[in-house]
């Protein structure tokens, strides 16, 4: 067999075309408009390579970028958060397409993006109105937000009087209370506060009181007692309740020398609870004289959630009230003091009806004697009080043809203590001066059961 062999040497020919680099395009969604106030973009990119394939991009931010500025991702999209550095701020957006021969775009596209920041807003909450006169505590509330998303609130900053004197706090607080360590101390004062963004860029500046000839004034506590007069009427018919408890006041505390503070909460109750109760927490004893209270009273759910604290730091009261014939028991509105329940409802108790001790009070406290009292002025509508156990009832209400008479004062005992330190009465007790006597039992509660 004849093996024929042939010997091709044939070349190819022609010139190499080179690699073609890609093309880069970077845009929004149609659907989407450039927002200078959004400080988070969604951008899209794309790349085109006419002899490849794309096989991933490099893109910065950086306006002059290094080798280590480029990030690399094979993703056509991504969300960028573009924080505020500034009070207005332009971000660079530069990206590249690289294609399967390792080839960059050499014109990569870039995108600007504006971002123009917004001032920060505040404004006081409604009802947040310091009482003109307070003592050395201050409560302050307000709302803020911010065009750019509440989140981009860095602080706030706030000024006693001299607003060149700015103090900074957290820009997640709502709400502020201040001492007198803090620059609440006796006299007028003005209170500033403003929003600063994390751009540093500030809201305007408001202040309490809103009115600039306004101020709000400080007094100093004037010794261990506060008596509040929580009584709206002062006239013969209510029995001239103010006229009666701080001549009371003069009466005992002077004979030992004491001084006592007067706050008037019908006129200057702090629209804040917390106000409220730390400045019940600047005294030890508290005489509280109030009229008719519903279950949605604003100052009865204030005194359910004051007078806790206050007896928790070893405080000691008397509260003195009467309950509208339409009170509630509705979440236990009662709980903070030393009663379980209301009991039976009188329309009126007469002048000259007796309140006489209850024998329970002589065996608690066997040194003590108690006087009759008798009532003064006719009283509409009046509801008997049920103790909790380890209450003692002090005075109960002589009714006639019955021998379960109500009780209408009672102390009560601290849990944690075991000191009696809470006096609760379910009629106004400056109703009770028939014979003339009502100071004897304020005295024996002041000095002998609270320690005076």
């Amino acid at each position: 067999m004849t093996i024929l062999l042939s010997q091709c040497d044939e070349k190819l020919t022609g010139t190499l075309n080179q690699n073609i680099p890609p093309e880069t395009s970077v845009f929004l969604q149609s659907s989407d408009t450039l927002n200078p106030t959004q400080s988070v973009q969604t951008i899209f990119w794309d790349g085109t390579d006419p002899d490849g394939f794309v096989t991933g991009f490099w893109y910065t931010f950086a306006v002059n970028p290094t080798e280590a500025d480029w990030v690399w991702t094979t993703e056509r999209n991504g969300v960028f958060p573009l924080v505020l550095n500034g009070v207005d701020t332009v971000y660079q957006f530069t990206v590249k397409a690289v294609d399967n021969m390792e080839a960059e775009d050499p014109t990569p596209a870039s995108q600007l993006f504006p971002i123009v920041n917004s001032l920060p807003t505040i404004s006081w909450t409604t009802g947040s109105t310091i009482p003109d006169s307070i003592f050395t505590v201050a409560s302050f509330s307000w709302s803020a937000d911010d065009p750019d998303g509440v989140e981009t609130i860095a602080n706030f900053e706030y000024a006693i009087d001299d607003t060149s004197n700015w103090v900074l706090i957290d820009g997640d607080k709502r709400s502020l209370t201040l001492l007198e360590t803090d620059g609440i101390t006796a006299g007028d004062h003005a209170f500033f506060i403003r929003a600063v963004d994390i751009a540093g860029a500030r809201s305007e500046t408001i202040r309490m009181p809103e009115n600039p000839n306004n101020f709000f004034n400080v007094q100093v506590p004037a010794g261990r007692y506060l008596l509040i007069d929580d009584y709206n009427v002062e006239s013969s018919a209510s029995g001239f309740p103010d006229a009666y408890y701080r001549a009371l006041m003069d009466s005992l505390l002077g004979a030992n020398g004491e001084a006592y503070s007067y706050w008037n909460i019908e006129e200057q109750f702090p629209a804040s609870l917390v106000q409220f109760t730390e400045s019940l927490k600047l005294f030890e004893r508290v005489v509280w004289y109030t009229d008719l209270v519903s279950g949605v009273d604003p100052r009865f759910i204030a005194a359910q959630i004051a007078i806790p604290e206050f007896r928790g730091q070893g405080g000691k009261i008397i509260y003195t009230v009467q309950f509208n014939t339409g009170f509630s028991d509705q979440g236990n509105p009662l709980a903070f003091s030393p009663i379980d329940s209301l009991g039976e409802r009188f329309n009126v108790v007469p002048n000259g009806s007796v309140y006489y001790p209850d024998p329970d009070f002589q065996n608690v406290f066997p040194g003590l004697v108690l006087p009759e009292l008798s009532v003064s002025s006719f009283i509409v509508g009046l509801i008997g009080l049920v103790p909790k156990a380890n209450s003692v009832p002090m005075y109960r209400y002589d009714v006639s043809n019955t021998t379960d008479d109500p009780q209408f004062i009672v102390v009560g005992r601290n849990d944690n203590t075991n000191e009696y330190d809470f006096v609760f009465s379910g009629t106004p007790m400056h109703f009770l001066r028939g014979n003339n006597n009502l100071n004897e039992v304020f005295e024996t509660i002041l000095v002998d059961i609270f320690g005076l």
